[in-house]
């Protein structure tokens, strides 16, 4: 995995770079991320997501503006009808 990660610091009370993290898997099956705050030593522990990234799914598609089909907007309402005598 990555060496440095950031992860929340409960002494510092801020966000810090997570130095020597490694993954592991929780007893009830959770992933996560442990490894020490590269500035005070405090171990460290983040929750991350079980999912692997594809490819695939990362990668948004670029739209080309001018291929998109062009709407023309709603027509105005009619005015109510004139009232009989």
């Amino acid at each position: 995995m990555a060496d440095e990660f950031m992860a929340y610091c409960v002494k510092e009370k801020a966000q810090k770079p997570m130095k020597d993290g490694h993954e592991v898997i929780l007893k009830n099956g959770k992933h996560a991320m442990q490894g020490v705050c590269a500035s005070c030593g405090t171990k460290m522990m983040k929750f991350i997501s079980s999912k692997k990234p594809t490819p695939a799914a990362t990668a948004a598609p670029v739209a080309d503006p001018s291929s998109e089909p062009t709407t023309t907007p709603p027509a105005p309402p009619s005015p109510p009808p004139a009232p009989s005598a």
